[in-house]
């Protein structure tokens, strides 16, 4: 009889760990790969016919998700929008009134930020292009296109950065319930 009560035991604490480590690894995912402002992230996304997984991977690579980030060039917010950019997006979209503190806030930031993200797009007509003008200036990457050649390592790896994030992020918002289950603990 007590024999046959340790096997149990065991397993129940076998499993238990299991559910411990898998937990703790979920845990690790999202230091690495945070998530914040889910919803407003796939409003804008949807709104611009943008993959929300790209959209994370991008906020991820400029502000790991911090609507107060600012850069030490002064871009703003979730999406680091330069505030003449900003301004210029605002003059496109009809939006009155453009102050730069208004890209501290997550759901404006998004929608002038996915709106700049939809022309880049459209402008260049691939991902990699978009993201490298996103990075460093559509007039930059209209230069590098002519001369067939990227000078700035620097965007070549922020690409890579952003590219290499997009199946990771596909496969937490496939699974929300990992985001719901687990803290987003942004560095």
């Amino acid at each position: 009889m007590v024999r046959a009560r340790a096997i149990p035991k065991r397993i129940a604490i076998a499993v238990g760990l299991a559910c411990a480590v898998l937990y703790g690894g979920l845990i690790a995912l999202r230091v690495l790969y945070p998530v914040a402002h889910l919803d407003l992230v796939r409003d804008a996304a949807g709104e611009r016919g943008l993959d929300p997984a790209t959209l994370c991977s991008l906020i991820r690579a400029e502000s790991r998700f911090h609507s107060d980030a600012v850069s030490v060039r002064g871009a703003i917010g979730l999406m680091q929008i330069m505030p003449d950019t900003g301004r210029w997006i605002a003059e496109q979209t009809g939006l009155l009134g453009f102050d730069p503190g208004i890209l501290f806030d997550p759901r404006t930031n998004l929608r002038l930020g996915t709106w700049y993200l939809r022309y880049l797009l459209d402008r260049f007509g691939g991902l990699e292009p978009a993201l490298m003008a996103y990075h460093a200036g559509p007039t930059r990457v209209d230069g590098w296109l002519a001369s067939g050649e990227i000078p700035y390592s620097g965007t070549r790896a922020y690409v890579e950065r952003v590219l290499r994030a997009v199946p990771i992020y596909q496969a937490a918002l496939r699974w929300p319930i990992v985001v719901r289950i687990t803290p987003s603990l942004p560095l």
